[in-house]
């Protein structure tokens, strides 16, 4: 019997409950600065939303009713139909999902690394080919635009993947800046697909730059990704959607399973999306707790970030991610993005991430 090679497993931020119980933590008493949600957590109407679930029913396999929220609230501003929109279970399915659409083996896939690792898996689960054009850390990991457009439109990759803001490094590419990319993929045909789970955390201001180009005259060759897991705080639930041209999304849902969103989600997404006072309040105050956290944390190394996480160079992140863990803090060592030396950290509630100010004093 022939059997496929394992494929290598893609490392995370959050909370490893198998390592939490060989160090003899329980999961509530440690402060996890490794994820990079809401820390005000979810509306109150989610947690009344999902009274009203219904276990024996089936749920509805095409969200008509989250897709109609979220086409009256987060997608509002542009013009887009129904049929434009595919919902999933997390981000992370429709990142497989999409791979498994639109690529093929030999395919070239462009990444621009260090960025989120699901991308680069999901690609080579399919046998496509890895090309890289890597951010420079001299240059505080922000994208020289222009030299990758070049490069693009001399590689010519199938499928292009853009986190926007990054995942880790927090730097965001401007409007401009993305309908020239946008302008290099159609020039080779290729399929741009920017992630935007982060959207919603940049300071100053909360905009989406890549809604506006499905509207715009390249917009074949655009997908939009969204996480409903970060800033509406649904992390357990998984739950995320795409937004692409309809011949596109017909495909794309094709390839995911019957009944891939679980009615509890469903129910939390619309629940969430409804109150729009919850989202302005957190987003508010995080922004408030994220100046006074990144001051705090100006002693040492940082990376400039237009998110509410940012990089820090500790020198091992290793050991100091072990050391904040033996305290009951968790954050991100980001060695599997190629980044030894640093750590990413989230800001957390007022009275939350003076811990972690406190115990990187002690470490480091």
């Amino acid at each position: 019997m022939h059997e496929k090679p394992l494929m290598h497993t893609v490392m995370h931020g959050a909370l490893d409950f198998a390592e939490l119980e060989r160090l003899g933590l329980h999961p509530d008493a440690v402060l996890d600065c490794s994820v990079n949600s809401n820390p005000y957590g979810p509306s109150p109407r989610v947690r009344e939303a999902l009274r009203s679930l219904i276990p024996e029913r089936y749920p509805d396999r095409d969200c008509l009713a989250l897709k109609r929220a979220l086409l009256a609230t987060d997608l509002a501003d542009i013009p887009l139909a129904p049929e434009m929109l595919v919902c999933g279970n997390g981000a992370s399915e429709l990142i497989w999902a999409l791979a498994r659409t639109f690529l093929y083996p030999g395919a070239k896939v462009a990444l621009f690394p260090p960025t989120f690792g699901e991308y680069k898996a999901a690609s080579e689960a399919v046998g496509a080919t890895i090309l890289t054009f890597p951010a420079c850390e001299e240059a505080a990991f922000q994208l020289d635009v222009e030299a990758a457009c070049t490069w693009l439109e001399r590689q010519c990759p199938a499928l292009v993947w853009l986190c926007n803001p990054n995942n880790p490094t927090g730097a965001l590419l401007t409007g401009e800046q993305l309908f020239r990319l946008t302008q290099s993929c159609t020039a080779c045909n290729a399929l741009l697909v920017i992630d935007e789970s982060y959207y919603r955390f940049v300071v100053p201001e909360a905009t989406s730059a890549a809604l506006p180009l499905l509207a715009g005259p390249l917009a074949e060759h655009v997908v939009v990704l969204r996480s409903m897991t970060k800033d509406y705080a649904l992390a357990a639930l998984r739950l995320g959607y795409a937004v692409l041209p309809p011949e596109r999304a017909r495909q794309l849902q094709s390839y995911l399973p019957s009944w891939n969103v679980n009615g509890a989600a469903q129910l939390a997404g619309v629940a969430a999306l409804a109150d729009r006072d919850h989202l302005g309040m957190t987003m508010s105050a995080l922004a408030i707790e994220r100046e006074h956290f990144f001051r705090a944390l100006a002693r040492w190394p940082m990376i400039p970030s237009h998110t509410h996480y940012c990089l820090l160079d500790v020198g091992s992140a290793v050991e100091v991610r072990q050391c904040l863990l033996r305290k009951a803090i968790l954050v991100r060592d980001c060695t599997s993005f190629g980044l030894p030396r640093y750590i990413r950290v989230a800001t957390r509630r007022q009275d939350e991430w003076p811990r972690l100010v406190a115990a990187l004093q002690e470490i480091i």
